[in-house]
């Protein structure tokens, strides 16, 4: 539970200070969805038993296109099982914006799942709702490398993008 604690620290304060560093700049977003943003998520894990997980994300969106971007984002949560688990997973997502607020992306990576070398695919959907507030549904497959996907991750999450 600490090492959970001092990363969702580690996320918060990371978050705190690129704040202030945007906002010390000319930066304009094009995009509501361009530049940083943390959160946290909550959801279930299908391996095949379903478990109860959360955890916080923190990442970086770029604008590629009018309506395509691309970015980076780090989750790290823990798995609810008759022994808690902790993950962490490093992805890189390319987003397609359907409207000003709305974001359908695909993601792939690896990281640490159960403390096993594991990739993740999927895709998700975001929306922002208020200002830089946005909601997120996502569904993940993460297997160990070299084996077949073993487990399902469904996720939804709240995230504040920090422009």
């Amino acid at each position: 539970m600490k090492i959970l604690q001092k990363t969702l620290i580690a996320i918060a304060a990371f978050g705190i200070s690129s704040s202030a560093v945007l906002a010390q700049s000319d930066y304009y977003a094009l995009s509501q969805f361009e530049g940083f943003y943390v959160g946290a998520y909550g959801g279930a894990i299908m391996d095949p038993t379903m478990n109860a997980s959360a955890g916080g994300i923190a990442g970086a969106n770029f604008v590629v296109t009018d309506a395509i971007l691309v970015g980076a984002e780090m989750q790290v949560g823990a798995k609810f099982a008759p022994t808690m688990t902790y993950d962490a997973l490093m992805l890189g997502k390319v987003g397609y914006e359907i409207n000003d607020t709305i974001m359908v992306y695909g993601a792939g990576g690896g990281g640490l799942v159960d403390g096993v070398g594991s990739y993740a695919f999927g895709g998700g959907a975001e929306a922002i709702l208020i200002d830089q507030v946005g909601v997120r549904a996502e569904v993940l497959g993460t297997g160990a490398w070299g084996a077949a996907p073993d487990s399902t991750r469904i996720s939804a999450g709240l995230l504040w993008h920090l422009q």
